[in-house]
């Protein structure tokens, strides 16, 4: 029989924590990952639906184990089992209870913070940690809500009787009820295994979380019945031609971009939202497949990325496809090269790398210019600067990277062929990356897991055949290398010196500085301009000096909004500061009256700030928790943006700036862009231990 009925979260935990909900077998372990646990809470917060749970009571008790937290285990009762819901129990019980909870993805426990100015949850790390205004939910649920309250009226210094005193007080209450919270608990009991697991299976059928793909596609769907069935045609044809495997969500965002130049995919599921007959959709479907088609085809003919697997982000394929829909039968010779320069940057740089949406938007909207292809530059330069590629670029990069594409492109280019068969490199020949300095060897003096990044770095790779790479086997470059024709060495950027074979470092600093080489030169010979980049050093700096005044505003507009939400104006912009920039916003109005209500957030102020702002606003003692883990240490902050900021002045006023002050700027410069470039860059996947195939990867 079934039956149901409603408990709190907290008798819940408690059942938990006492051994008295278990886990049967069949249930699956605990895969959720940190940013899932975060949303659990924020939605029970706010009151959101959060489900139901599923138990079993039996007589007949199969194999069980406790719910995966440590220092939880059954006792002597005859317990119920708990079929559906462990992955959001097992979140509650470990931050209720104060156990580690150790998420997919992390090494270490994590902990869930709660800010009483925006009333967000986020998962807590060195900024939470240091900053006034977060909480630890694990210290709420353990120590009690009047604890953290009178903890943060210190830190805050401010009074009880305060507004804002009253409102945390409210947040804390409100976030300690959570434990209140009641889940609808159905209840199957006399009930035998099978038919259980019949009754678990069919309701985890759909087992994965929806997301705005997921989401657009059913609402789609219950207009256009075939559109799945459009999708799965048209991605077997494309894995079957190129091997590459595209989803829905990719389709679903090129479709967007055809139909009303946004890749936001929350159109499709809003319901204020226009809705959009089958016979649209269809229609903008086989354009969108038209698109695509040569999209792919430009890529691997005209970029010469015949290994479509190597491509660091499939978005690419959006922007292009939305060019091709517009001006697909009239491309000329210039716009193509133009165009293959923009695919090469959009790659090197990271273009999509995050903020997609926003990036996809900006280069789809700049089709409506007169000088489409020109103004997709100009959007990746106002990012990066007007720079080339330098070997430090190529520093950390692996063969997941944009910079693994790019050597192939350049082997590519240079008819590279096979260092021992002489077949040619590209098609639909089965290649390696291969080693140059073989692990068997770089394993005496790296840790081949610690130092991945060192010994797996793209200096150390190129592409062979499999029965070449065999054939080197473990022998060390000093003489292997000696084997091969220096022609065929060139041609995959390898210094031919062979007193760069003898010596690890030296050797991938060579070619790191050849490959760079080589994507300038290929980067220059795609347009008509006598040079791409500032001829001068000072010209070069304030060429960089502009992408990174871009960059520091994102990063700060990004981490007070997301700090301090509205109140981030009032409690993190200094008094002068916010003074100034509403002085400029005013003389701005006062000659662009048709741009009123555009200044009324914090992002659009703080683009009229000056580039000194943006540091006096990281540095203040309130807000340096919030990019602590950015620059690390606030001294070498400070020493490093002063610098840049002592030449960016000299540059704004036409005054000479001494050598040792375009050296200091040049040393500010890489510490500050390095820093940036690893919030852009994240996490990136490990590289394998074993050599890579390019082809024959199995399909998703």
């Amino acid at each position: 029989m079934i039956s149901a009925h409603d408990k709190e979260i907290q008798d819940l935990v408690a059942d938990v924590r006492d051994g008295n909900l278990l886990l049967p077998e069949l249930q699956r372990s605990y895969v959720w990952k940190a940013p899932q646990v975060r949303d659990l809470f924020d939605s029970l917060y706010h009151e959101y639906p959060s489900g139901q749970l599923l138990v079993w009571e039996t007589d007949d008790l199969p194999y069980s184990h406790p719910v995966s937290v440590e220092g939880v285990s059954k006792n002597a009762r005859q317990p119920q089992l708990l079929l559906d819901g462990q992955q959001r129990l097992t979140s509650l019980t470990a931050i209720m209870l104060g156990r580690p909870l150790k998420v997919r993805g992390s090494s270490r426990p994590i902990d869930i913070s709660f800010n009483v100015y925006t009333e967000k949850c986020e998962v807590s790390g060195p900024r939470q940690k240091g900053e006034a205004g977060w909480v630890s939910l694990t210290r709420l649920f353990t120590e009690g809500a009047m604890e953290l309250y009178v903890q943060l009226l210190g830190d805050l210094q401010l009074n009880p009787a305060d507004a804002d005193a009253r409102r945390i007080h409210q947040c804390l209450t409100r976030l300690e009820n959570i434990k209140r919270y009641k889940y609808r608990v159905n209840l199957l009991s006399k009930l035998d295994y099978e038919e259980v697991t019949h009754i678990f299976v069919r309701i985890n059928s759909g087992g994965t979380t929806l997301g705005s793909a997921d989401l657009a596609l059913a609402q789609i769907s219950s207009r256009w019945r075939g559109i799945s069935t459009a999708f799965d045609t048209y991605q077997s044809q494309v894995w079957k031609q190129k091997s590459l495997w595209l989803d829905s969500g990719l389709f679903l965002r090129t479709i967007s971009v055809l139909m009303n130049g946004q890749s936001r995919l929350s159109q499709f599921f809003r319901g204020e939202r226009k809705q959009v007959g089958i016979e649209d959709l269809q229609s903008i479907w086989a354009r969108a497949t038209v698109a695509l088609d040569q999209a792919l085809e430009f890529l691997v003919h005209n970029c010469k990325i015949d290994k479509l697997g190597l491509l660091p982000t499939k978005n690419i394929l959006i922007p292009l496809a939305a060019f091709f829909d517009r001006f697909g039968t009239r491309v000329s010779a210039k716009q193509s090269r133009e165009l293959q320069r923009w695919v090469y940057m959009a790659l090197i740089w990271s273009r999509y790398s995050a903020t997609v949406e926003t990036y996809l938007d900006q280069d789809v909207a700049a089709l409506n210019k007169d000088e489409p292809i020109a103004q997709m530059i100009q959007n990746i330069e106002d990012k990066v600067g007007r720079r080339p590629v330098t070997e430090r670029e190529l520093r950390d990069q692996r063969k997941n990277s944009p910079y693994m594409l790019m050597s192939y492109v350049l082997a590519r280019y240079a008819s590279a062929e096979d260092w021992f068969n002489g077949v040619a490199i590209g098609g639909n020949q089965n290649l390696e990356i291969h080693h140059i300095f073989p692990k068997a060897i770089l394993r005496e003096h790296y840790d081949l897991k610690a130092d991945s990044y060192t010994v797996d770095q793209v200096a150390n790779l190129a592409f062979l055949s499999k029965q070449a790479n065999t054939r080197i086997s473990s022998r060390p470059p000093s003489e292997y290398l000696l084997q091969i024709e220096s022609a065929r060495l060139r041609a995959q950027s390898v210094p031919i010196d062979p007193a760069h074979w003898a010596n690890f470092e030296d050797f991938v600093l060579a070619r790191r500085t050849l490959l760079a080489d080589g994507i300038n030169k290929l980067l220059q010979s795609l347009t008509d301009q006598p040079s791409l980049w500032p001829a001068s050093d000072v010209e070069l700096i304030e060429s960089r000096v502009d992408a990174l005044e871009h960059q520091l505003r994102d990063l700060v507009a990004e981490r007070l909004t997301e700090a301090r939400g509205d109140s981030a104006w009032d409690h993190c912009i200094p008094a002068d500061i916010r003074d100034s920039l509403m002085r400029r916003v005013k003389q701005r109005l006062s000659k662009h009256p048709y741009e009123q209500g555009r200044y009324d957030d914090l992002d659009s102020r703080i683009s009229m700030a000056q580039f000194s702002d943006y540091a006096r606003i990281i540095q203040q003692k309130d807000t340096w928790p919030m990019f602590v883990d950015v620059f690390g240490s606030p001294q070498v902050f400070d020493q490093h943006i002063r610098a840049v900021t002592t030449a960016r002045n000299a540059i704004a006023h036409n005054n000479q700036l001494a050598k040792v002050d375009l050296l200091n700027a040049e040393a500010g410069l890489l510490w500050v862009e390095d820093c940036l470039r690893h919030v852009v860059a994240g996490n990136e996947d490990s590289a394998g231990e074993e050599e890579d195939e390019l082809e024959g990867a199995p399909r998703p």
